[in-house]
């Protein structure tokens, strides 16, 4: 346990030189994420560090022990979301972009739709940073309390008070700075694949392949697909670069990083699956993963996860500071004394909400079912010419199908009923469709 200690403490270190050099010399231009000009490096880290969350470490090693090489489907999900980013930036944001303050996908809808349509948005992404901030904080505390040999409290206030710290100091460009030491930080997790005893052979592989996962391999992927098109985090990443180039670098090779420590994941829980094993699915990264290493490098995974939870809730904290501070000044632009101070009250406004957390893994499908609404609505305006009655109606009944979905307890951690409240908007939006159809006929032969 000492020498996890001493790796935390390097690694506490290496983080506040960081916030300390970005900060003291940083404009309020360059805290609110407006000077757009993240390059293909910058863009590559950050995007990797703040989308690969402390859980997904957790839940890569448990969805592949339990559904084998279907697993696998969610990173096809994630290549197409990182291809409809760019041409989306490329085509749509980049005639904007030096014109207009976008800090969220809900700022673009704002400027193409209206202030209804961004209000009903930012509404939708607020409340997923929301939870998504309680889920991480959630997880991790979990973990690190057993990982450290603390109690839970102690672990909360470790991770919440030094991302809490730097975000209030640095804001956007600290937040970019550390994603590339803790991205670089995390890189190195994919050799651990490397310790455990290699179980794959020719006659095992179908059983990595049951035919009846394949509806839960599709669900992943096109949940994948729709949650990552929405993700705030994704997109002040995006508004951030300098030009369409830099992006696609950027998105391409982080892509390259994921897929190379989330597969890591991945092997693991399949490799474990082959071993024949027989451990619990839900503490296998504990019990498994962790105990089967030698002791300096469970120390230095440990830390790693730690980097992991830092670079995704920094990232998702300050984008709902600035939601929230944007959206109420709609007119005006935010400041960086209101978005620190929506930045701390969401960070400890979910640390609360985590104690009261009953189900992980049906709260993440509810995020991800929630998410995929604003995912769902960005790829039907790229797809098709929507007015704005058509996008707020396919909105508002999304809303209102997962609202219904929650209550009715038919939204569950089964990745196809995530998928019914970004359906039941699609129904809204043809019968809408067809009404209006069916009334302009009518009309012409009345005229």
């Amino acid at each position: 346990m000492n020498i996890t200690f001493i790796f935390l403490f390097l690694y506490l270190v290496a983080i506040g030189y960081i916030t300390w050099q970005s900060s003291r010399s940083e404009s309020a231009s360059e805290y609110m994420n407006r000077t757009k000009r993240l390059s293909a490096w910058e863009t590559t880290w950050t995007t990797f560090a703040s989308l690969l969350t402390g859980y997904n470490f957790i839940l890569g090693v448990t969805f592949a022990y339990l559904y084998g090489f279907w697993y696998l489907m969610s990173f096809i999900g994630a290549a197409g979301s990182f291809v409809v980013l760019y041409f989306f930036f490329k085509g749509r944001l980049t005639e904007i972009q030096s014109e207009h303050d976008l800090f969220s996908i809900g700022d673009y809808f704002g400027i193409r739709y209206g202030l209804s349509t961004k209000v009903v948005v930012n509404v939708i992404l607020s409340c997923a940073l929301f939870l998504f901030l309680t889920l991480q904080i959630f997880v991790n505390t979990q973990l690190f309390s057993v990982l450290l040999g603390v109690n839970k409290f102690t672990a909360l206030l470790l991770t919440t008070g030094i991302v809490s710290a730097y975000l209030w100091m640095g804001g956007f460009r600290t937040s970019v700075r550390t994603d590339i030491f803790q991205g670089i930080l995390m890189l190195p997790i994919i050799f651990i694949v490397l310790v455990f005893p290699f179980h794959f052979t020719w006659e095992k592989i179908p059983i990595a392949f049951d035919s009846s996962q394949l509806g839960f391999a599709i669900g992943l992927a096109v949940l994948q697909f729709l949650s990552l098109l929405a993700q705030a985090e994704s997109f002040q990443r995006v508004f951030a670069s300098k030009d369409s180039l830099s992006l696609k670098r950027g998105l391409t090779f982080s892509f390259i990083l994921l897929f190379l420590v989330a597969g890591a994941m991945a092997y693991l829980g399949i490799n474990f699956r082959f071993s024949e094993i027989t451990l619990d699915p839900t503490s296998l990264f504990i019990d498994g993963v962790l105990k089967a290493l030698p002791q300096w490098l469970r120390s230095f995974l440990v830390v790693s996860l730690i980097a992991a939870f830092m670079g995704t809730i920094d990232s998702s904290a300050f984008a709902l500071g600035v939601l929230l501070t944007h959206n109420r000044h709609t007119l005006s632009i935010s400041t960086v004394k209101q978005t620190r101070y929506f930045t701390l009250a969401g960070i400890v406004g979910a640390a609360f909400a985590s104690f009261y957390l009953i189900s992980f893994l049906s709260s993440v499908f509810a995020l991800i079912s929630l998410i995929s609404i604003i995912g769902a609505a960005l790829l039907l305006v790229l797809m098709y010419h929507l007015d704005v009655i058509e996008l707020n109606t396919f909105l508002i009944a999304s809303t209102i199908g997962y609202i219904g979905g929650l209550i009715l307890k038919i939204v569950t951690d089964n990745p196809l009923t995530s998928l019914i409240p970004t359906a039941v908007g699609v129904i809204a939006l043809l019968i809408l469709k067809i009404c209006r159809r069916i009334a302009f006929r009518s009309f012409s032969r009345t005229i």
